[in-house]
């Protein structure tokens, strides 16, 4: 019965500042802000008093809010999420991540990539919580052809239109190796980011005819190996204009801009937990996309 009100409670307070996307108009130049939360580790709730800097943070409630007085702000939106929604919290290990996942729904998430840790209870799983998502997934290097129910909720790559703006939204996920047990992503077969990522770009760019392309990635900001993370992925992947991180847990307090082939990427990863919503501001006019400004603001 504890379970049943506190479930009942929680629900009912996402619901309280819901809302749904706004309507859009063009105004001579486009401006797109960017919300984005990486490895939220079912953090429903705020952390609890002891939890040093994080205490009093986060939760999905305020989360909520902050969505519903930005969006109310702003012309066009885009709520994304770069992975690792699963584990870390007993609401996990009640509801098996279906919980996170409706309340996401009611927040307004437009898009979710893929983590490590969204595999942890197993493919089958993962699929069932997905019945509470409203939101896409996606995800352009795991083969999924051996997990037919779970390809079918995985889109390699989607496109959101705006007044005079096209934005082309993608995802890639970290290699399971060492982290996901084989059990776990059976029928999933991990794949090059960089190679998949060639291909799609290429298409948003110029089948799509994208003017924007964001990349979901859940492989880490600086891993300082042989692994590929989202600064090798910014030099080697030419025409991706912003990486939104994270499996790293990378408290960036701005944006990091890489100079690539063609122009500049900007990656931005804040932390973990839930504790941060990041923003990035971006203005395109004729042709031209400028980042204008890009904080990691405090959820509290």
């Amino acid at each position: 019965m504890v379970r049943r009100v506190l479930f009942a409670a929680l629900v009912a307070a996402v619901a309280a500042v819901s809302v749904p996307g706004q309507s859009q108009e063009a105004h001579g130049p486009v401006r797109l802000t960017l919300l984005h939360t990486n490895d939220t580790h079912s953090r429903i709730e705020p952390f609890a008093a002891g939890n040093g800097a994080y205490s009093g943070k986060g939760g999905i409630a305020r989360r909520a809010a902050l969505v519903k007085k930005l969006r109310s702000q702003l012309d066009h939106v885009l709520l994304l999420d770069a992975g690792d929604v699963f584990q870390g919290t007993p609401y996990f290990n009640r509801y098996k991540g279906a919980l996170d996942y409706q309340l996401m729904s009611m927040v307004g998430y437009d898009a979710v990539t893929l983590g490590n840790h969204d595999f942890d209870n197993g493919v089958d799983a993962l699929v069932a919580a997905m019945k509470e998502a409203n939101f896409p997934f996606v995800n352009c290097n795991f083969d999924m052809s051996g997990a037919p129910a779970l390809a079918a909720r995985v889109k390699p790559w989607l496109v959101k239109s705006f007044p005079g703006l096209k934005v082309g939204i993608t995802g890639v996920g970290v290699d399971f190796k060492g982290l996901v047990a084989p059990r776990n992503h059976q029928g999933v077969i991990w794949k090059d980011p960089v190679a998949s990522l060639l291909q799609v770009v290429q298409h948003l760019r110029d089948v799509e005819k994208v003017d924007m392309v964001v990349v979901l990635s859940h492989l880490g900001f600086d891993m300082k190996g042989d692994a590929i993370d989202d600064q090798i992925l910014a030099r080697r992947v030419p025409g991706i204009d912003v990486i939104i991180g994270g499996h790293s847990h990378t408290f960036l307090e701005e944006p990091v801009k890489i100079t690539r082939e063609g122009g500049i990427t900007t990656i931005f990863q804040v932390g973990f937990g839930g504790v941060n919503l990041g923003r990035m501001d971006f203005v395109f006019h004729q042709g031209s996309l400028k980042p204008v400004e890009a904080e990691a603001v405090k959820v509290q």
